[in-house]
């Protein structure tokens, strides 16, 4: 990854956020009640708590996007073949509800609406190691980030400058939407949309964002429980108004296993009386076992050559955890016997979990812990990674009455819409483990122009 112009800029603003008076005790407690008044929380807690956004170059923000696009179309196609071939859904450990929703046929439209994928950025590059496909979540911090963290004094002079620009996921989701309403049959020019998840759910403050943007262009727009919907056999409603497009938020798992498949949203979907997006023939690619297909030579014949290529370079080994023979490392090896005896290289992850639920890192475990989750994981379809070894940063915070640098972990998440990658979500932590839900932070995401980025001039503004 470049560091020209994105380290010069880094420099200058921690330049000018040193300088006296520009942060204090009050002013970072403001900067966090802000985030709290926009909904930039999990549960209570204020996400952003670093004061300098992550920069990338152009041409690096560009690499990444080329490579996410491909990376999601080639899991797009795993996902696709599953829908047909049973032995591929055993695979990845499809249970047969699932595969009862998958086989529902929603009408036109892009397979995924929105996925997200996790990435770490390493010494030499960037690798993909997860895919939330689901229902990820995320995409108004950019937006919310540039409303708190860069109206701060140290940062104002990068809002809208030369060189500099943040992307717009929280468009991209609204532009893939309507190009999906519109690709399946809706005829509605401004379609009523119903944004749906369990009415506790810790990120419900980011719909409250997505309705206010939703509304302000033009959509009625409702956030609504589960529980809340009815369907009539030929209209999907709430208190009797008529729901044109579900932003489905709740996770297919949790909606199938409180509610079955009898629900009224799957009921209306099957029937496709409303546009639901992402539609429920996604799980496949949220199943990590995606990644132990991706990764696998056996099945490098479903992926296009610049697929094989992304893959190669961008996706660490991963396999399903069970008994026989794999490839590591150019040999033939035990795959038990390898993911004991080599425990420090390799992380354990649940097929079907969200916020680094079930995670175990062979570096950080203990070893009698680390042989039970093996000995059980063939039975829970888990899988077991290569370790991907992630670079930290130096990110400064307020604490103890001044500015500080920790030294963080931090992963770069991009937003994938309907095949096109916009924007980031960019995660921090003290942990190996940066999900939001375990703790984690967010910062903004300012894409840099090497050739016409600020040099000295910030720090004088």
């Amino acid at each position: 990854m470049s560091r020209d112009a994105t380290s010069s800029l880094a420099e200058q603003i921690d330049a000018r956020l040193a300088a006296p008076g520009v942060m204090d005790a009050a002013r970072f407690a403001s900067f966090l009640e802000g985030q709290r008044r926009l909904g930039l929380v999990h549960g209570a807690r204020a996400l952003c708590r670093h004061l300098r956004p992550y920069l990338i170059a152009e041409q690096d923000y560009a690499a990444v996007a080329r490579a996410a696009e491909r990376i999601a179309a080639a899991l797009e196609r795993v996902a696709r073949r599953a829908l047909v071939d049973a032995a591929l859904a055993e695979e990845l450990g499809l249970s047969a509800d699932e595969r009862a929703l998958a086989a529902l046929d929603p009408g036109e439209g892009p397979f995924l609406m929105v996925g997200r994928l996790d990435m770490l950025l390493t010494e030499g590059g960037f690798s993909f190691i997860e895919y939330n496909a689901d229902s990820p979540a995320g995409i108004t911090d950019q937006l919310l980030v540039e409303q708190t963290l860069m109206a701060l004094p140290h940062l104002a002079p990068l809002r809208g400058g030369q060189g500099v620009r943040a992307p717009a996921p929280h468009r991209g989701l609204l532009r893939a939407l309507r190009e999906g309403y519109a690709a399946w049959g809706g005829r509605e020019a401004r379609p009523t949309i119903a944004i749906v998840d369990w009415a506790a759910a810790a990120t419900s403050a980011e719909f409250k964002v997505l309705s206010e943007l939703f509304s302000a262009e033009g959509h009625r727009t409702l956030i609504l429980d589960p529980d809340q919907l009815d369907y009539d056999g030929g209209r999907l409603s709430a208190g009797g108004e008529r729901i044109d497009l579900v932003c489905r938020r709740v996770i297919t798992q949790e909606l199938i296993g409180r509610r079955g498949l009898e629900h009224p949203l799957v009921r209306a979907y099957r029937d496709r009386a409303a546009y639901v997006a992402n539609s429920f023939r996604t799980k496949p690619l949220n199943k990590k076992a995606a990644f132990a297909v991706l990764s696998n030579p056996a099945f490098a014949d479903l992926f296009s050559p610049e697929q094989r290529a992304a893959i190669a370079e961008h996706i660490p080994w991963t396999r399903r955890v069970r008994a026989g023979r794999t490839e590591w490392r150019g040999r033939e090896v035990d795959l038990v016997e390898l993911v004991l005896g080599e425990q420090e290289s390799f992380v354990l992850k649940p097929n079907d979990e969200y916020g680094g639920k079930g995670v175990l890192l062979g570096w950080q475990t203990p070893p009698d812990a680390w042989r039970e989750a093996v000995r059980g994981a063939a039975a829970q379809h888990a899988i077991v990674q290569e370790r991907s070894r992630s670079r930290t940063a130096r990110m400064p915070t307020f604490r103890d009455g001044r500015v500080v640098e920790e030294e963080v972990y931090f992963d770069l998440c991009p937003f994938v819409f309907a095949g096109r990658m916009e924007g980031a979500m960019v995660r921090l932590s003290a942990s190996a483990v940066s999900n939001v839900s375990a703790g984690g932070g967010v910062t903004g995401l300012l894409i840099v122009d090497n050739a016409r980025a600020p040099r000295e001039e910030l720090s004088h503004v």
